[in-house]
């Protein structure tokens, strides 16, 4: 994936180390393909008009006398830049040249804003277990001898060895990787080749990211495995999370299913008892909290919090707001409210003697409530309903379980037996036994198969509702075809 750019080697040596006050007084620059071979490369030293400090005198060797009657870099500017567009600027300590590149190249009228490779990140990434990774430091224990330092052209050439050594020594693929991610460019980890990438479908289905040991690393799923095992690969950056499991990935194992709805169904369950290293473990299933809508006796509607989701709640029809738990309600509640300028005391959501800090709590409990008109009652409960009403439960459609088919692009089908928003499981449809097989978690088909029967003893069965099945359900109930289970099992 590199193949397309060519690298521009450069070092500058300058005045000082700030770019808007301190000059350019030399540049080099070599020009590489992306398998280091040399493109051409150019040198120059340049007159800063400008007075040289003694320690950059003692530094470089470069002193007033070197650069009398040398070109402006106004006068090289053209060369410059014929070098560098286009290319990705290759520096140790990128930030000090693509610093002085940038401001001094600006002033002439060009805009430099280009990927930066910095060598020095380069080392400590690849030989985190060296001391020091200076230039100087790096020339020795890679054996690479120079007689010159501190030179614009000395140092491009050590910027190279370092470059060939570390190529040859970890190898194309690695040391490929490890570019690509300091540039922020697609690359692939060095055990994973194209080939593999192909091989992926673009289905719905989950996939495992293994590390070397074939440790579970990631567990995800995807409308398009393809796409989003790539994805991994594509937006590292820096010393990020994905960076690090980027580096550690060495296989990928997927499975396709049905749909995303299939998808869903099967990571809920999956992240329960496996345990990925780099991924942040699923949340203990917990209680969800209703809200419900109560009267007081000046006809304000107030909420009250309740875990769970009571039978009797579901049965009567009543209104209530659904949430994740208690937590996640109070949260929503309160941000909903100031979003809507509702006072959270009237609401009856503070405890005794606490104020949300509105105009309305600076009066008592009872004067508010006494002081509220009937057009601003209806105003507050209308409010109140509005800021709700994407968090109202759902009554279930249906009077029996139905089963709930996804399909995908190559004809593979699924059928979800769901009662009551309950999930009971995942089936493939059996034309020649009439009967449903099971398919579990981990995608290999079981010997189990049931009837009509069987589907409505299943879905007898108690079952807690779960909020995160509750609202994938939702989503797609009313995309994808459904069916009684009396009516798909009639002859």
């Amino acid at each position: 994936m590199l193949d397309q750019y060519r690298f521009a080697l450069v070092d500058l040596e300058t005045t000082g180390g700030q770019p808007r006050e301190d000059q350019i007084m030399e540049v080099a620059i070599r020009l590489e393909d992306s398998r280091g071979h040399t493109l051409g490369q150019w040198q120059s030293l340049v007159d800063p008009q400008c007075s040289i400090p003694f320690f950059i005198q003692n530094l470089t060797g470069i002193s007033a006398a070197t650069v009398r009657g040398q070109p402006r870099f106004a006068e090289v500017v053209d060369t410059v830049w014929g070098y560098l567009e286009g290319a990705i600027l290759v520096a140790h300590n990128a930030k000090f040249d693509a610093g002085f590149l940038r401001h001094h190249l600006r002033c002439l009228g060009y805009e430099y804003e280009p990927k930066v490779l910095c060598t020095l990140k380069l080392a400590r990434t690849l030989y985190p277990d060296w001391p020091k990774h200076g230039l100087e430091a790096i020339c020795n224990r890679i054996g690479f001898y120079s007689e010159v330092h501190h030179r614009a052209m000395a140092d491009v050439d050590a910027m190279k060895a370092f470059l060939d050594y570390a190529r040859g020594d970890k190898g194309e693929a690695v040391f490929n990787f490890e570019l690509g991610l300091q540039l922020g460019l697609p690359v692939l980890p060095p055990s994973i080749n194209q080939g593999d990438i192909d091989a992926i479908p673009c289905q719905p289905g989950v996939y495992r990211l293994l590390g070397e040991a074939g440790e579970l690393l990631y567990l995800g799923g995807a409308a398009s495995l393809q796409t989003q095992v790539l994805s991994h690969f594509t937006n590292c950056s820096g010393d990020s999370k994905a960076t690090k499991l980027a580096r550690r990935v060495c296989g990928v194992q997927w499975h396709v299913l049905a749909g995303e709805l299939s998808v869903g169904f099967y990571l809920s369950a999956s992240l329960r008892f496996e345990k990925p290293q780099m991924q942040r473990r699923a949340k203990a299933i917990g209680k969800p909290c209703c809200v419900r809508f109560v009267l007081n006796d000046n006809g304000v509607t107030q909420l009250r919090f309740r875990s769970g989701l009571p039978a009797s709640v579901v049965h009567s029809g009543e209104c209530v707001a659904i949430f994740r738990d208690r937590k996640q309600a109070k949260m929503r509640v309160v941000e909903l409210a100031e979003e809507s300028a509702l006072c959270l005391r009237l609401l009856g959501i503070l405890a005794e003697g606490e104020s949300c800090g509105c105009a309305d709590c600076t009066l008592v409990s009872d004067v508010l409530n006494e002081n509220l008109g009937v057009v601003a009652q209806q105003e507050v409960n209308q409010k109140l309903a509005e800021a709700l009403a994407s968090y109202l439960y759902t009554p279930w459609p249906f009077d029996e379980p139905v089963f709930i088919y996804e399909q995908n692009a190559s004809g593979f089908g699924e059928w979800h037996l769901i009662n009551a928003w309950r999930y009971y499981g995942s089936f493939v449809w059996d034309a020649d036994t009439k009967l449903m097989r099971e398919r579990i978690v981990t995608g290999e088909d079981t010997t189990a198969s049931i009837n009509l029967e069987g589907a409505k003893r299943r879905c007898e069965q108690a079952k807690d509702f779960q909020y995160e099945h509750y609202r994938l359900i939702k989503a797609f109930i009313n995309d994808l075809p459904c069916q009684t289970v009396s009516d798909f099992f009639v002859v």
